[in-house]
C-alpha cells in the first residue's frame, strides 16, 4: 500500500507522475530510446541519502550470465535464489549487501521479466521497467521498489 500523493502532469512531454512517498520525492515518466523502444522509469529521491553505488539486473543465465558475472564482478549477497537470477554490483560492496534486505529483495522479484534494473546512486534510487507499463499492480510494485530503495539509510 502506497502512502503520499503523486500528481500526472503532461504537456509537450510525455506524462509524469511525481510527488512523495514517505520522505523521498518520487517520479515516474515514460522514456525512450533513438529507436522508440519504450521504458518506464520511476526515481526516488530521499531527503538524505546514501554515497553508495548499487546495481541490480536480471541475469540473462547461461554462458552470458556467467560472462557478465564475471565481467561485472557480480557480488553475491547470500540468497542463493536471488543471487542466481540477478547480476549485482557495488561500491563498496558492503552497500550491495545493505541495500539488498530481504523485503528489498522480495520487491525486486514481485516485479518478474518486467525488471529491467534497479539501480542506486548517490542518494538516488531508479527502477527501470521494459516497456511502457500501464498495469497499476506493476506500476506500485515499481513504486515501492524506488521508494524502499530510496529509504535506505546506509
Amino acid at each position: 500500500e502506497m502512502t503520499g500523493v503523486l500528481d500526472a502532469t503532461s504537456g509537450k512531454e510525455r506524462p509524469t507522475l511525481s510527488g512523495t512517498i514517505g520522505r523521498s520525492a518520487v517520479t515516474v515518466r515514460i522514456l525512450s530510446d533513438g529507436v522508440h523502444y519504450g521504458r518506464t522509469e520511476v526515481v526516488a529521491v530521499p531527503a538524505q541519502g546514501v554515497d553508495a553505488i548499487v546495481g541490480v539486473h536480471p541475469s540473462p543465465g547461461g554462458v552470458m550470465g556467467y560472462l557478465r558475472s564475471w565481467l561485472g564482478q557480480d557480488i553475491e549477497i547470500g540468497d542463493e535464489a536471488f543471487d542466481a537470477g540477478y547480476l549485482i554490483t557495488g561500491k563498496p560492496e558492503a552497500a550491495a549487501k545493505g541495500l539488498l534486505s530481504a523485503p528489498v529483495r522480495e520487491l525486486v522479484v514481485a516485479l518478474g521479466p518486467k525488471l529491467a534494473g534497479l539501480t542506486y546512486e548517490k542518494a538516488r534510487a531508479t527502477v527501470v521497467l521494459h516497456g511502457v507499463e500501464t498495469d497499476p499492480t506493476l506500476l506500485g510494485a515499481a513504486i515501492d521498489l524506488a521508494s524502499a530503495a530510496a529509504g535506505w539509510s546506509g
